[in-house]
């Protein structure tokens, strides 16, 4: 008699998750632009890290939070001062389940001196289990807001914010 899948594991969705956030910065959407493009020396996370150029649209990214870790990551999208976005591929070494990402980020004047930035997040997950993919999406979303927090801290109270902060996260 035949099992038809009754003892199979049930698994996640295929094809990539969705996450979008906003918030409003305090400042000019130009400097705010500066904070995401990879090929600007301003770049938020070059400030707690270090960026290599690495081909015309491509980079490598470490973190003091992470050392040891490379981060490939590839420009898809550079509007000065309105809009841009990247693919990373997480490294084996990180382990879990989520394999790569492209982040989009969207800057919208609000005045001269303040901005909306929204993010969208588009995470493809490794095959799992419908039970994991709850907590790994929840992991994610809060990944996601801490990044765009670090970003408005970043861009209206200076790195030096980011790296108490980054230090009590390691500590």
């Amino acid at each position: 008699m035949p099992v038809f899948g009754w003892f199979k594991p049930k698994m996640a969705p295929e094809g990539p998750v969705e996450i979008v956030l906003d918030a409003e910065i305090e400042r000019p959407a130009e400097e705010v632009y500066q904070l995401v493009d990879f090929g600007d020396p301003r770049n938020f996370k070059a400030a707690v890290g270090t960026i290599t150029r690495t081909g015309a649209n491509s980079f490598d990214m470490e973190l003091d939070m992470l050392p040891g870790l490379t981060f490939p990551i590839t420009e898809v999208e550079a509007v000065p001062g309105r809009s841009y976005a990247i693919e990373g591929v997480l490294p084996k070494a990180v382990g879990g389940k989520l394999h790569k990402t492209v982040e989009r980020c969207e800057i919208k004047p609000l005045d001269d001196n303040r901005c909306k930035v929204t993010t969208t997040t588009l995470a493809t997950f490794k095959p799992m289990k419908a039970k994991h993919f709850d907590f790994e999406v929840a992991m994610l979303t809060a990944a996601c807001n801490n990044s765009l927090t670090k970003l408005k801290i970043h861009a209206e109270q200076g790195v030096e914010a980011i790296r108490e902060i980054e230090a009590r996260q390691v500590a």
